[in-house]
C-alpha cells in the first residue's frame, strides 16, 4: 500500500448462521468528512528502521471502520512529519513520541474521506485528517445505528470466529 493508503472495514457476522447476514454488515463509509476515534493502532517495523502505523478508526454514525495507515522512515523525517502532524493535530495528540502510539487509542479527531477508483470499483480512502475551523464544524460525534450482531462481533474480545 502507499503513503497513507486506508481501506474499508467491512464487518462480517452472520449470527452463527452463514447463509444470513444484517443489512449493516457491508455497508460503506461515504464521501465526505467525518469525526472519528482511535480503536487500535499497530506498528509493522520493516528494514532500515522504516515502521508502518495501521491505526484503525471507527466513523461517526456509521458501522463501517476505515484504516489509516502513516509511514516513518527514520532517514525522512522532514516527509513523515508532513504526514503525522496533521494527524497530531486532528486528534488534539500532544506527545509526538511515536513510542507511546498505545496512547493514541481512544482519541477523537477527524478525517476526509474520498472514493478512488480503481480496475475492480472504487475504495474509500482517508485523503486527509482535519483540525482547526474544518474539525470545528462536523456535527457532534454519535454512535452507529444499534445492531445486536455487529455490537457482539465488535465490541466482544471473544470472537465468534
Amino acid at each position: 500500500m502507499a503513503l497513507n493508503e486506508s481501506k474499508v472495514f467491512y464487518m462480517a457476522c452472520w449470527k452463527n448462521k452463514p447463509n444470513t447476514y444484517s443489512k449493516w454488515n457491508f455497508i460503506e463509509i461515504p464521501e465526505g468528512d467525518h469525526r472519528v476515534q482511535i480503536c487500535n493502532v499497530v506498528v509493522e517495523r520493516f528494514s532500515k528502521g522504516k515502521k508502518c502505523f495501521e491505526i484503525t478508526l471507527k466513523v461517526s454514525g456509521h458501522h463501517g471502520k476505515i484504516w489509516h495507515h502513516i509511514w516513518y522512515d527514520p532517514e525522512k523525517t522532514v516527509e513523515c512529519g508532513k504526514s503525522f502532524y496533521p494527524f497530531f493535530y486532528s486528534f488534539e495528540i500532544d506527545d509526538h513520541d511515536l513510542k507511546h502510539y498505545k496512547k493514541w487509542i481512544g482519541k477523537y479527531g477527524a478525517i476526509r474521506v474520498k472514493h478512488i477508483e480503481y480496475s475492480e470499483g472504487y475504495e474509500a480512502r482517508i485523503v486527509s485528517c482535519l483540525y482547526g475551523e474544518q474539525k470545528d464544524k462536523l456535527t457532534p460525534w454519535s454512535e452507529g445505528p444499534t445492531d445486536k450482531c455487529y455490537d457482539y462481533c465488535v465490541y466482544n474480545d471473544n470472537s465468534i470466529f
